[in-house]
């Protein structure tokens, strides 16, 4: 039984590899009266799908460690981050928050913008800080740069980093 089952299985499988190429070969096909369709596509997805290739996943490179960029495992815990944009409901609201993020994580690479909607408002909120200190220490960058001048601290949750 399990030998016709993975029988009828492979057979499955020939069908559906063989009915690709079969369709991408009855779209470009010329047919008088009718349009053409040209597809455009690398030759190794070809090889792939005609069964004379088989598809290897390429290796992601490694993230180098960079200064003030975190890695590692990241968990969710409780703290701080600093909410330096907050709006209405508007599509500008959201354009403006995002500029608001952008805006902090060009002057402070370190930081990451969370820019999210919470009915009804946008808002965005940088960095994940352990304790209160360090978001004050920030607090008073972002103020001298002149990013938010009604940025505030706020409790959230935040990834930290193992």
């Amino acid at each position: 039984m399990k030998r016709l089952l993975a029988f009828a299985i492979s057979i499955q499988l020939c069908t559906i590899t063989m009915s690709a190429q079969e369709f991408i070969d009855h779209l470009t096909s010329k047919a008088a009266g009718q349009g053409t369709v040209t597809v455009h596509q690398d030759s190794l997805l070809d090889d792939i799908v005609n069964g004379k290739k088989q598809f290897v996943p390429e290796k992601k490179e490694e993230k180098k460690d960079l200064p003030g960029i975190q890695t590692g495992k990241r968990m969710k815990a409780r703290g701080y981050r600093i909410q330096v944009y907050w709006g209405g409901s508007a599509r500008a609201d959201q354009t403006n928050a995002q500029r608001a993020g952008t805006k902090v994580t060009t002057l402070f690479p370190e930081l990451q913008a969370y820019t999210t909607f919470e009915s009804p408002n946008w808002r965005c909120r940088v960095g994940d800080f352990v304790t209160r200190q360090e978001a004050s220490d920030y607090l008073c960058k972002l103020k001298e740069a002149k990013i938010s001048r009604d940025a505030i601290i706020v409790k959230s949750e935040i990834y930290i980093y193992q």
